[in-house]
């Protein structure tokens, strides 16, 4: 399966303890400092209005960066597990930077689940919107660090993932 992640913008002073991420993520690119495969990332997941709807499936592929410390021109890569406990699902991702080829995209469903942290567990479930899936990681002070937005193509099958990090 094809996956893409774009890290859109970096949180520097969240000021509020309790945070419900919006269903679409807008303006992500506005600030003009997308390179333009994260345009090209962004505009593909605007245009696929739908929640990932294969759960359990694992997805890996490129992911770009806009932070202090990465090149937002440089290649990485990424595997995500979404993934379902009881009556709820769950979305845990893995980030494999600087490698030559991504080393996530044969695994299959039982070796993500092997290989993934079930710390995943611990964040709450995600949530599902009409049009995407939203996941909010928070910290010990129930800070939101990790942000995530989820879409996917029903033709494709392609899964978009945003990401908004705080401080990095």
């Amino acid at each position: 399966m094809k996956f893409i992640l774009l890290v859109v913008c970096i949180f520097s002073n969240l000021a509020f303890a309790a945070y419900e991420a919006p269903e679409t993520l807008k303006g992500a690119c506005d600030n003009k400092t997308c390179t333009p495969q994260m345009q090209a990332i962004y505009d593909s997941f605007l245009s696929q209005p739908q929640a990932p709807m294969h759960i359990p499936g694992m997805y890996s592929g490129v992911c770009y960066h806009q932070s202090q410390t990465l090149d937002p021109a440089t290649t990485h890569y990424v595997g995500v597990l979404f993934d379902r406990l009881g009556q709820n699902f769950y979305m845990a991702p893995v980030f494999q930077y600087f490698g030559e080829e991504n080393s996530m995209k044969d695994w299959s469903l039982a070796e993500a689940r092997k290989e993934m942290s079930p710390d995943w567990k611990n964040y709450g479930p995600m949530k599902i919107h009409p049009t995407s899936a939203t996941q909010v990681v928070l910290d010990d002070q129930g800070y939101p660090v990790y942000i995530y937005w989820a879409q996917q193509n029903p033709e494709s099958k392609a899964v978009y993932l945003l990401m908004i990090a705080r401080g990095f």
